[in-house]
């Protein structure tokens, strides 16, 4: 068992932890046989913003950086609605957005959601895109 399973493990098994969903149902607390009996919204079994943070930590303290990272980012997308999240999918696809409205997704992300990390990952996608040639051009590319 590796080191990231070890302490995965460990922090699953505590009931201790503290891990609530988002509108903070303990994690005990949910269970199949509550939820077949009419029990909980769907927003009871979204996770919650220390959940992640926590699993990035514990990512990292492995030696899973990128793992960690990806649960920050996470982290930072909890209160993003799903529509925003749908619309920034989208535009991530190459010839579907300028540079310009990438720039405009990213900074959304940064002050209207204080997910700062998610807005440079966005901003270094337009990057990556503009040196590819693969963002939407004023002739309209974005069918290919």
């Amino acid at each position: 068992m590796t080191d990231f399973e070890k302490n995965t493990s460990r922090a699953a098994r505590s009931q201790d932890q503290g891990i609530t969903s988002k509108t903070g149902v303990p994690v005990h607390d949910l269970s199949l046989d509550r939820v077949a009996g009419g029990w909980g919204e769907m927003a009871d079994f979204s996770i919650s913003q220390e959940t992640l943070l926590h699993q990035a930590e514990t990512a990292a303290a492995s030696g899973r950086r990128q793992l960690g990272e990806n649960f920050r980012r996470a982290a930072e997308l909890v209160d993003v609605p799903d529509s925003i999240i749908l619309e920034i999918y989208e535009a991530l696809r190459p010839y579907r957005a300028t540079a310009a409205e990438l720039g405009l997704l990213a900074s959304q992300l940064r002050l209207q959601f204080h997910a700062p990390e998610c807005a440079r990952w966005v901003e270094e996608a337009a990057e990556v895109y503009a040196s590819r040639a693969l963002l939407k051009t004023a002739h309209g590319n974005s069918d290919r």
